[in-house]
């Protein structure tokens, strides 16, 4: 699972291990997901205000699943707005854009509480792309367990900086692609060796 904070647009927190039938982080991913609708419902509303015909309920028509950016992104595809998801983000969605809202989720400290009550595992995801905002120490006492050193965007040279960080505080070291259904551009890690000395205790926790 993957939670959003709302510090920034791509600063997400990952849950290995989860309880997923836990009555309070139901309800706690319940009131997440509330209020991920009202910045998506905002979104839809500033694009309609540049002219876009689009509506939430179209959104349907993308996923049956949790609705973010991207599903917007891809609704305006579609209808032939933006040639690409990319496009929608450069021109009409990202941060500073005019149909931008700021995220609306837990901050960080909500955000690890909510995996580690659940009995999850909770891990900085992607620290590359949130590279200027990093407070490891200070999430570490809040209960930080690990970091995903190994991603596809992040060059050899990032992946050892975040390697050295992962001893000096203690964290796990996981990898992942960051994958969000089909056309998303992501999905595939090339190059990528499986190390022991790396993964070995993540995996002793689940195999």
């Amino acid at each position: 699972m993957e939670l959003s904070t709302r510090l920034h647009d791509n600063l997400h927190v990952l849950g290995y291990g989860l309880n997923l039938k836990d009555p309070v982080f139901l309800a706690r991913l319940e009131d997440f997901r509330g209020r991920r609708l009202e910045r998506i419902k905002i979104i839809i509303g500033l694009l309609k205000g540049q002219g876009f015909e689009v509506s939430f309920e179209e959104l349907d028509t993308i996923t049956d699943r949790t609705y973010g950016r991207p599903h917007i992104a891809e609704l305006m595809k579609r209808k032939g707005f933006v040639k690409t998801r990319q496009k929608a983000f450069e021109k009409y969605i990202a941060y500073g854009k005019p149909a931008y809202s700021p995220p609306r989720g837990p901050d960080m400290e909500e955000a690890i509480k909510t995996i580690k009550e659940a009995g999850g595992i909770a891990v900085l995801a992607h620290p590359g792309v949130v590279y200027n905002v990093l407070e490891l120490g200070k999430w570490k006492e809040m209960g930080l367990d690990g970091i995903e050193a190994f991603y596809p965007a992040h060059t050899n040279v990032l992946i050892r900086e975040f390697l050295e960080m992962a001893k000096k505080h203690g964290l796990l070291v996981t990898a992942g692609t960051d994958f969000h259904g089909p056309g998303s551009g992501r999905g595939e890690m090339f190059g990528f060796e499986y190390h022991e000395e790396f993964f070995g205790s993540l995996k002793g926790m689940f195999l």
